[in-house]
């Protein structure tokens, strides 16, 4: 079986793939790659790679023994949506035989990754069209990973459970609802709680749309974050793993927005997350008011006496923070705040498996 443990989820985007080369993931966190446009960048020419190659060449810096590979058919198309990730979308994602062609175009990779699959017929009303991404995909890859959301799993899980094979993978994908079991959910995990054949993983996202910058109360817990997934996964939802966002909000892939300086602070001794919040909408804030008064919470002071080590050498996002207040890097820039609470996140996640945490 996978000593899997943890499945951070990463969407293609800039400072998601700078994550993703930089960390090391070691034995037991399998990163997930969500795929959700062509490029990483709009091709400057024509000599531009294919998005094959550029996707391959990202997963071959990833250091983790296994990757994930999904092209998101949970996402619901909206105007107001990326255009780039809106047309990738239509052109790959909605089309079980192109989305199939792009994930075999990886195989030169199948010692790393792990395809990810999901049902159709919520989306296109296609019967069987997880048995055939399986039966397409199966004698490439020696592992698939079938992937459910809680409110089409009972219609999915019947197929999946003839399907799976022990190499294999199920997430019960729950978005953003809370991570406890109400009688729906309850129905859900009554299904597969009896099952052993391979690695079973609850992915939730902690961190939803509703939150934003302008709302959160500075140095204040934000109680609408509800990462309580750590504690309930395997005894609530029977799972093996568990997955969510590395910290950051699943958003709806929008274009446009405004400055609005703000920064999301995971405090893994209360697993809970810290706002802060400039005082005007100027880039200037991250330096003149997030980053001291980050260093400075009673939050950091807790971490950086705690005996598992969350605040080190090694924690690439803690590092960031201390060049920014010696002025030594930029800190104008609301992507590079985004990067910093994922590497402080997935680090700390990091920290607890290796200090038996989910033991």
């Amino acid at each position: 079986m996978s000593d899997l443990v943890y499945m951070p989820t990463f969407r293609s985007r800039q400072q998601e793939n700078l994550v993703l080369k930089s960390f090391d993931f070691g034995d037991h966190i399998y990163p997930l790659l969500e795929i959700i446009k062509e490029y990483d960048r709009k091709p400057s020419n024509k000599s531009q790679k294919k998005a094959n190659a550029v996707y391959g060449s990202l997963i071959d810096e990833i250091r983790a023994k296994k990757v994930f590979v999904d092209l998101p058919v949970y996402l619901k198309e909206r105007p107001s949506m990326k255009k780039e990730v809106l047309n990738f979308s239509r052109e790959f994602c909605a089309d079980k035989e192109k989305r199939t062609k792009f994930i075999l175009s990886l195989a030169d990779l199948s010692d790393r990754i792990i395809p990810v699959i999901s049902s159709y017929l919520h989306r296109t009303g296609e019967a069987d069209s997880l048995r055939f991404q399986f039966d397409a995909l199966s004698s490439s890859f020696d592992s698939i990973c079938f992937r459910m959301l809680y409110n089409h799993f009972v219609e999915d899980w019947e197929e999946v459970s003839k399907l799976v094979r022990e190499t294999d993978y199920v997430i019960m994908d729950l978005d953003v609802i809370p991570p406890y079991v109400s009688p729906a959910i309850k129905r859900i995990v009554g299904l597969w709680e009896d099952f052993d054949k391979c690695i079973k993983i609850v992915l939730r996202s902690a961190i939803n749309t509703g939150i934003q910058n302008v709302s959160l109360n500075h140095g204040k817990i934000i109680y609408d974050a509800d990462n309580n997934l750590l504690d309930t996964y395997k005894r609530d939802f029977k799972a093996d793993a568990l997955g969510d966002y590395v910290g950051i909000k699943k958003d709806d892939l929008t274009s446009g927005g405004t400055i609005s300086p703000g920064f999301i602070l995971y405090d893994p001794i209360d697993n809970q997350y810290i706002g802060f919040k400039g005082k005007v909408k100027n880039l200037a804030e991250f330096e003149n008011t997030i980053v001291p008064d980050v260093l400075s919470s009673e939050y950091v002071r807790r971490m950086r006496s705690d005996h598992r080590g969350y605040i080190d050498d090694n924690n690439i996002g803690w590092e960031t923070l201390l060049k920014i207040k010696e002025g030594l890097v930029s800190g104008r820039s609301q992507a590079k705040f985004k990067k910093i609470s994922m590497e402080h996140y997935i680090y700390c996640m990091k920290r607890k498996i290796e200090c038996g945490v989910f033991d």
